[in-house]
């Protein structure tokens, strides 16, 4: 019985002593915390018929605009690239084009390889690109009533 007693006393200090110590502890609360995804979205003004020209001679060139805007909140990097839907190939192939942004040139050769360099625009900023597009002064007849239907594309990628 004696050994009883004495677990128990034995068993009561070690719970006593585990109890002295305990540590103060606090806790605060910041609620209603919400984390949100950036969003990419471009937009071209106008909409269509941008680079639309009814009479291209040879040796001349038209300048067109076209605003590419960032209406998404992160920044992107642009890059303008065009393709053929309709028309002769032949047409398209001697068409010349150069883009430019604030004066700065973004590409410059045959519109068939239209890839201008990557433009960086902030949130929502406005950009006008201005294409310049050409039919060589040595274009002949066999160009004579040609034409090419194209798509202008935009492409945005977010900025790291």
């Amino acid at each position: 019985m004696k050994r009883i007693v004495l677990f128990v006393i034995g068993c009561y200090a070690v719970l006593t002593l585990g109890a002295a110590g305990a540590y103060f502890t606090s806790q605060s609360q910041n609620p209603e915390n919400i984390i949100r995804a950036g969003t990419v979205a471009i937009s071209t003004e106008p909409t269509s018929s941008a680079l639309s020209i009814d009479t291209l001679a040879p040796g001349a060139t038209i300048t067109q605009s076209v605003t590419v805007v960032n209406s998404g909140n992160l920044p992107v990097s642009v890059v303008v690239s065009a393709a053929k839907k309709a028309g002769i190939t032949a047409f398209y192939e001697a068409l010349t084009c150069r883009v430019e942004a604030d004066g700065t040139s973004l590409y410059e050769g045959p519109l068939s390889g239209l890839r201008t360099t990557p433009l960086r625009m902030g949130p929502g900023s406005r950009t006008p690109l201005q294409f310049s597009v050409g039919l060589p002064a040595a274009a002949g007849n066999e160009l004579l009533g040609g034409y090419a239907k194209l798509t202008l594309y935009v492409d945005a990628e977010q900025v790291n």
